[in-house]
């Protein structure tokens, strides 16, 4: 932990933040806008931002629907977060991979991270193996 650095949590969407509730694939970028929140995990999210935490949503979605993300967290659940990090179009490498990458390039050496939210279980594995603490929220086998 390096206490000069300002607080971060580091949020997850899929699975974390937002659930599919319709026949939307995992992997059709265009369709996000149709996932619901995760009403709990929002509320934490919420709190902590209030509280005076960074949020840092890091996300395995393609950049592609970056604009569809940002309008979901934004307009449609008022999740308050400082910056969205997300894997480039094309892409295809696993989510622990993007998301150590991501967590190497863009966190690391700028937030001093209390905790993760996430729910996939490599990417939980990941996070705990770079130290870091992990809450995983929902059961992630796949």
């Amino acid at each position: 932990m390096n206490t000069l650095l300002p607080a971060a949590v580091l949020v997850d969407i899929d699975g974390t933040l937002a659930a599919r509730v319709t026949d939307r694939s995992p992997y059709d970028w265009h369709r996000v806008g149709e996932d619901a929140p995760v009403a709990a995990v929002v509320t934490v999210v919420r709190a902590l931002h209030a509280a005076g935490h960074r949020i840092v949503v890091v996300s395995g979605r393609d950049d592609e629907c970056r604009r569809q993300t940002e309008s979901w967290l934004t307009h449609h659940l008022d999740v308050p977060y400082d910056e969205l990090l997300m894997r480039r179009a094309r892409d295809n490498r696993r989510d622990a991979v993007v998301k150590r990458e991501l967590y190497k390039r863009h966190i690391r050496d700028r937030y001093d991270v209390q905790f993760v939210l996430d729910d996939r279980d490599q990417v939980v594995r990941m996070w705990r193996e770079l130290g870091l603490v992990c809450f995983q929220v929902a059961p992630g086998n796949f």
